[in-house]
């Protein structure tokens, strides 16, 4: 269920941030299942959602905020270049929205900061994130937080991990 649930989070969200070109939306090829089953349903047979469910709604959120995608795994010293996008499906264009990124992992983080007037019903890349994966060993978490002028917070979060190969 926690690989469905990125599948679909993923997909959507990089659906929506090419607004119209070419997509003009998707569809769910399956919402409930019929029968107890592993299945790419987002209800199971007793309509109880699965966590792609949630990760589908999220995603359609009128407005959300999100990164790249990167590779689940990642070296330490592997440069990570992640781009910051706004949607917006609103019909009423959004001013002064404050959008901040932490990049965090056991002992350290990072942060970027990006202000700025976010159109109505469009897609703004509102900045980079460019950095080199620490030495830390484990789970760097990158946060991404929008803030609206009428006080809503709209979140992301974004994992990936740090693991030494062997020479």
């Amino acid at each position: 269920q926690a690989y469905q649930a990125s599948l679909v989070r993923h997909h959507v969200e990089a659906l929506r941030r090419i607004k119209y070109r070419p997509t003009g939306g998707f569809a769910v090829a399956r919402l409930t299942d019929a029968h107890p089953g592993i299945t790419p349903a987002l209800l199971d047979h007793e309509r109880r959602p699965k966590a792609a469910f949630e990760a589908l709604a999220a995603a359609c959120r009128p407005v959300i905020v999100v990164a790249g995608r990167a590779l689940p795994i990642h070296a330490p010293g592997d440069k990570l270049a992640l781009a910051v996008h706004v949607v917006s499906d609103r019909r009423t264009p959004i001013a002064d929205a404050e959008l901040t990124a932490t990049l965090s992992w056991d002992g350290g983080s990072q942060e970027w900061r990006w202000a700025g007037d976010v159109g109505a019903d469009t897609c703004v890349r509102a900045g980079d994130v460019y950095t080199v994966v620490p030495d830390a060993e484990g789970p760097v978490t990158l946060d991404l937080s929008l803030r609206l002028p009428d006080g809503e917070l709209v979140t992301n979060r974004y994992q990936v991990t740090v693991i030494s190969c062997p020479p």
